[in-house]
């Protein structure tokens, strides 16, 4: 069951990053998406593989949840998250819009502490809120840093 609720979550973020108008070129969307793919698998495999800190479910359909909320819907709320953050934002709306992101996402980890797919051993909740909010201001950062090194170089030719 829930499977089917992160993969339609999986699909609607694709769509809302289809529609969406795009501020950054395909480039850097590509780019930010990987980078914070890698962040995303290594963020957690660490805390719920390594450490235990968390444990996932054993069953296929749910441990296949994890993985789409993980590899799909955390990447791409980020390019979405960083599309909007661009766009002629204030810093209050930055402000607001990244930790109603982080909400966003947290949503989703409740929703698999409700559907059984994960379990806290020795975690805590304020623990995943902080992370998507640290996050949010990593895609930030990767992209100021990556637009930096472009307009560098290609002042330097």
């Amino acid at each position: 069951m829930f499977f089917v609720i992160f993969f339609c979550f999986a699909w609607l973020f694709a769509a809302i990053f289809y529609i969406q108008p795009k501020v950054i070129s395909k480039a850097e969307n590509m780019i930010i998406f990987l980078i914070m793919l890698v962040i995303s698998i290594h963020w957690n495999w660490i805390i719920y593989e390594e450490l235990i800190l968390v444990s996932i479910s054993k069953s296929t359909g749910d441990y296949l949840s994890f993985l789409i909320f993980r590899s799909v819907i955390v990447p791409l709320a980020a390019i979405i998250y960083i599309n909007i953050i661009l766009k002629n934002t204030t810093r209050l709306k930055t402000i607001l819009v990244t930790f109603g992101g982080a909400f966003c996402l947290f949503v989703f980890i409740l929703l698999a502490l409700a559907g059984e797919i994960i379990e806290m051993k020795h975690w805590n909740l304020i623990f995943d809120y902080l992370y998507f909010v640290l996050y949010f201001c990593a895609v930030l950062v990767i992209h100021y840093v990556y637009v930096a090194t472009i307009q560098k170089e290609g002042n330097m030719t």
